[in-house]
């Protein structure tokens, strides 16, 4: 399969009933060179994605230099445990190589394959690196967009449900009329806000019932989730929420997840970066700004600027200089 000129249209346009992934992921060309790079780990439903690329003249026998573009499938180690053993699932996916001065000159690869337990990397295509120009580099480095659809699966486990009791539950969270049913050790370890809760006698028969005020049900099923490290798919209406019941509860590792989202997902930067400036992300305002070359494309990314703190305004005014 061969690197092919993108336009506009070329994204998936299937139905995805397993779920979407678009994400972003650069690497520097010394790491290309000197490595295989990946991207960090993406999730969509129970699995786990990344991309890589690989330069051909690390491998033994090759003559030349060219790039071979991968997608690899994953399961957490505690789905493994509930698959069958020849689950399989059905997936379309396209990267995207920016041009960065003109993305109409982007180029792409798309594939469609089965992933398994025996095959849990596609190897999707090849590009010389002579045909690299400095279009597609910035700050030395390469930068893909990867969009990746489940079409079927079968042998996965469904999401877990805290909404229905489990072996493992031994604590219940209420909220207004809705219960979840959680392990208390999993939430402990992860929260000191949860752990002090869990030292007092609950409510109910069993004396297990806790009860949380002030959050959206179902927003706190999807948090609960993330907290008691459930590979789960969220999108960027949920970040605020997640980021706010995360700093509530003092649960670190949703907000890593909601920070990486920020940083690595394609989303609208004007929002991503107001949130970002909201919950003090200077690390994701300065990633986010790292592409943008041009005042149009801040003034664009910076649409909320009006409510943006001292220190993410310094960030904008540097930036504002380097490229005017």
């Amino acid at each position: 399969m061969s690197w092919l000129l993108w336009g506009s249209s070329q994204k998936l346009t299937g139905s995805y009933p397993g779920g979407q992934k678009l994400f972003r992921c650069s690497f520097s060309m010394d790491q290309i060179d000197m490595e295989s790079p990946h991207s960090k780990w993406q999730t969509s439903g129970n699995v786990s994605w990344t991309m890589g690329v690989v330069n051909t003249k690390n491998e033994e026998g090759s003559k030349t230099e060219e790039l071979k573009v991968y997608i690899k499938c994953h399961l957490e180690p505690h789905i493994e445990t509930l698959v069958e053993e020849n689950w399989h699932l059905e997936a379309d996916y396209v990267v995207r190589l920016i041009n960065h001065s003109n993305s109409s000159k982007n180029v792409y690869t798309r594939g469609s394959t089965s992933f398994s337990k025996t095959k849990e990397e596609s190897m999707s295509s090849l590009i010389k690196l002579s045909d690299i120009t400095d279009d597609f580099l910035l700050n030395d480095e390469l930068t893909f967009e990867v969009e990746i659809g489940v079409k079927s699966s079968e042998g996965l486990p469904k999401s877990v449900d805290f909404m229905v009791k489990r072996p493992d539950s031994d604590a219940i969270l209420t909220v207004g009329k809705e219960k979840f049913y959680i392990d208390k050790e999993v939430l402990s370890k992860n929260s000191t806000v949860f752990e002090e809760m869990f030292k007092a006698d609950g409510a109910g028969k069993a004396k297990n019932e806790y009860p949380v005020d002030d959050v959206n049900p179902d927003i706190f099923h999807l948090f609960v989730k993330l907290a008691s490290d459930v590979p789960m798919q969220f999108d960027l209406d949920n970040i605020d929420d997640l980021l706010k019941m995360s700093e509530r509860f003092k649960i670190d590792n949703v907000k890593l997840k909601c920070k990486d989202f920020l940083m690595n997902s394609v989303v609208d930067d004007a929002v991503a970066l107001k949130i970002a400036d909201q919950h003090g992300m200077l690390d994701v305002i300065e990633e986010k700004l790292k592409p943008l070359k041009t005042i149009p494309e801040l003034k664009k990314a910076f649409k909320y600027y009006r409510r943006f703190s001292d220190d993410s305004m310094r960030l904008l005014l540097k930036k504002l200089i380097q490229v005017a």
